[in-house]
């Protein structure tokens, strides 16, 4: 694997792209065996699909229109307070959680969530 990809995998966890007309989510990324988890929807079901990291980040440097969703897991939505970890949505805080990554297994979990719940929406906005 090229080693500015390696380098910049951790970044693509959490992030959107658009493939085929679908929208695509990287649940996690795996830089020893050079692949990525990514989520999607296939045939009305959500799906988890294995990806070599490499197509992944050129899929990412393509579709940069999608960083305005404003619906990327990134380090600074998760947050620390006085009573736990949070972490952030348009509609506000989630939390508390006693980690940061449980606070960001729970944003991932959520991301996929709404990704899911958004898949029927845009089926009928398209109709």
């Amino acid at each position: 694997m090229a080693q500015n990809v390696t380098a910049q995998a951790g970044r693509f966890e959490g992030r959107l792209f658009s493939d085929n007309g679908r929208l695509n989510f990287v649940i996690d990324v795996n830089t020893e065996s050079g692949v990525a988890r990514v989520s999607c929807r296939i045939d009305d079901e959500q799906q988890i699909v294995q990806m070599p990291i490499a197509e992944v980040g050129l899929k990412l440097s393509t579709n940069t229109k999608l960083d305005g969703f404003g619906v990327n897991a990134s380090p600074n939505r998760i947050v620390e307070q006085t009573d736990g970890w949070f972490f952030s949505t348009r509609e506000g805080l989630k939390g508390p959680y006693v980690s940061d990554a449980e606070a960001d297994r729970a944003l991932n979990s959520y991301i996929q969530s709404m990704q899911a719940d958004s898949a029927p929406r845009q089926a009928a906005q398209a109709h």
